[in-house]
C-alpha cells in the first residue's frame, strides 16, 4: 500500500505548474449555470504534504475553484500555511510557530499524511497567493485566531494587507462565525472586497437574527452551513439562505457538519448517500478531503 500511495505522491509531483492551472470560476455570479464549487481541505493532501504548494498546484489540476488553507503567523511576522500551531506533525522538525522565526521554519521539510520525510519546505501566504491567482480562490482558515497580546482582530488586519500588496482581496474567502457589527468594524471597507462567509450553527445566539442582519446589511456570496442533525435550527434555515440569493457553503470533511453525509459517507459508502445528497439539498460549494473524487463524482452526474 505505501508503494501504490508513494508512486500517486510523485505521479503528482510530476504535475508542472503549466499544466496544473485552471482558469478561476467567479463565486459572485449569478447560480444559474447549476456549477458546484469544490473547495480543496488544506489543498490535496492526499498525493502531496498538506497546505503544501504541490498541494496547491494538485488541487488546481484536479479542478478545485476554492482552497481551503490555514494561516499561521511566525515569532518574526510571517504568516505560513500550516493548520497546526507546531511544527510537530508535518514537518521533520519540532517547535511551536508563533515562537519560530520564518528562516528557522524554511529550514524544515513537509512530510507527507504517512509520515514520510519530502523535499518540499513550509510555504508563506505570500507563495499561495502567489500560485493560486487568478486560478482559484483561497479559503484562509485560523483568520480568527490572535496570538496573546495582539488586539482582537490583529490577524485579520494583517492578512488584508498581505491581500491588498497582491491586489488578491476579491479572490479570498473568510469563513467566521463573528456577528455583523463585529465583521464590519474589523474588516472596514474590505468586507464588500472579499469573500465573507458567516457561520450558520446552531451554538449561535438568536440565529435567525443572525443570519437576517447579515441578508440585510451585506448580502453575503455564501453562508456556510453547521449541522449536527437534520433536527436543528441551522438546517431549517437552510431554504431561506437558498431563496435569499445567497450560496450554501458546507464541509463534507465532518459529520458534525453534515449530519453525516459527509466524505468517508461518500467514499466508503456511495457518494450519492454523502456529496449526492448535499447537492440535492442545495449546497453550491463543498468542502472535501477529496477533491479528485468529489470532481468525478460531479462530471458524471452532469453527464447522466
Amino acid at each position: 500500500m505505501k508503494r501504490l500511495l508513494a508512486s500517486l505522491f510523485l505521479t503528482a509531483v510530476l504535475m508542472t505548474p503549466s499544466s496544473a492551472q485552471g482558469q478561476l470560476r467567479n463565486l459572485r455570479e449569478p447560480q444559474a449555470d447549476g456549477h458546484i464549487f469544490v473547495a480543496a481541505h488544506r489543498a490535496d493532501w492526499i498525493y502531496a504534504p498538506e497546505n503544501s504548494i504541490q498541494g496547491l498546484r494538485n488541487a488546481i489540476f484536479f479542478g478545485a475553484d476554492l482552497i481551503e488553507t490555514d494561516v499561521r503567523r511566525t515569532r518574526d511576522g510571517h504568516y505560513i500555511m500550516m493548520h497546526d500551531a507546531t511544527v510537530d506533525r508535518t514537518t521533520n522538525g519540532s517547535g511551536t510557530i508563533a515562537d519560530m522565526t520564518l528562516d528557522e521554519i524554511r529550514q524544515l521539510r513537509l512530510k507527507t499524511n504517512w509520515g514520510q520525510s519530502t523535499p518540499f519546505i513550509v510555504p508563506t501566504l505570500d507563495d499561495f497567493i502567489n500560485e493560486a491567482k487568478g486560478h482559484a480562490y483561497l479559503y484562509l482558515d485560523k483568520a480568527g485566531i490572535d496570538l496573546p497580546g495582539n488586539s482582537e482582530g490583529t490577524t485579520v488586519r494583517e492578512l488584508l494587507d498581505i491581500l491588498r500588496r497582491h491586489d488578491a482581496l476579491q479572490e479570498a474567502v473568510f469563513v467566521l462565525n463573528w456577528p455583523y457589527e463585529k465583521a464590519r468594524r474589523i474588516f472596514g471597507t474590505a468586507l464588500d472586497s472579499v469573500v465573507y462567509c458567516p457561520v450558520i450553527e446552531d451554538r449561535i445566539p438568536y440565529l435567525t437574527d443572525y443570519v437576517d442582519t447579515f441578508l440585510r446589511e451585506l448580502h453575503p456570496v455564501a453562508f456556510q452551513f453547521r449541522m449536527e442533525s437534520l433536527d436543528t435550527e441551522s438546517y431549517r434555515l437552510l431554504p431561506h439562505v437558498l431563496a435569499s440569493g445567497s450560496r450554501a457553503f458546507v464541509a463534507s470533511t465532518w459529520p458534525r457538519h453534515t449530519a453525516g453525509h459527509d466524505d468517508e459517507a461518500s467514499i466508503f459508502r456511495s457518494p450519492a448517500e454523502g456529496w449526492g445528497w448535499l447537492v440535492g439539498q442545495g449546497f453550491t460549494i463543498i468542502e472535501t478531503n477529496y477533491p479528485k473524487d468529489l470532481i468525478q463524482f460531479l462530471r458524471n452526474r452532469s453527464a447522466e
